[in-house]
């Protein structure tokens, strides 16, 4: 148990900011699913093998929570446009499709190889220079700038051949 407690508090505030910038920086939502995360993450501490990073773990199940959250709440969002006039609707509808864009895209990061994705988050959620990721994996800063790179191009051609988005 004391273990576990460490693990926490060594990646509550990296799986709360990954959480916050997924609901759109709703703090109440991003807490609410921490938690949750940390939960299974306790349920299933049996179950992890060490094929990856454990924060990369704690944030796959974060994403997965996140995903969850959203199919429980797809209903609510339907209902809710179809109960609004037409000039309402659109903002409804446009933050509901991007937040599907969002999930479409997190799907696709974390099929990423695993310094690919790694890098990727970092990047993207932390802002973590590629110095200090390409020390923490072993490799040279410019290998991490060319996946970073990388990662890019294939998110942008694997969000417009799946699912048609133009980004």
């Amino acid at each position: 148990m004391k273990q576990f407690d460490t693990l926490y508090r060594c990646y509550y505030a990296d799986v709360y900011r990954f959480l916050r910038k997924l609901c759109g920086y709703n703090s109440d939502l991003a807490e609410e699913l921490t938690q949750e995360t940390f939960y299974h993450a306790y349920l299933g501490i049996t179950r992890f093998r060490g094929d990856c990073h454990v924060k990369t773990w704690l944030l796959q199940i974060a994403k997965n929570r996140y995903f969850l959250h959203l199919r429980k709440c797809r209903h609510a969002d339907i209902s809710l446009c179809e109960a609004m006039p037409d000039a309402a609707t659109a903002g409804v509808e446009g933050s509901f499709l991007e937040k599907q864009m969002i999930m479409d895209a997190l799907n696709i990061v974390f099929a990423f190889p695993e310094n690919m994705r790694y890098i990727f988050l970092h990047r993207i959620y932390y802002d973590t220079p590629y110095a200090l990721l390409a020390a923490e994996l072993g490799i040279s800063e410019s290998s991490a700038k060319v996946l970073f790179h990388r990662g890019k191009r294939l998110l942008q051609k694997e969000l417009k051949e799946r699912y048609g988005y133009e980004i």
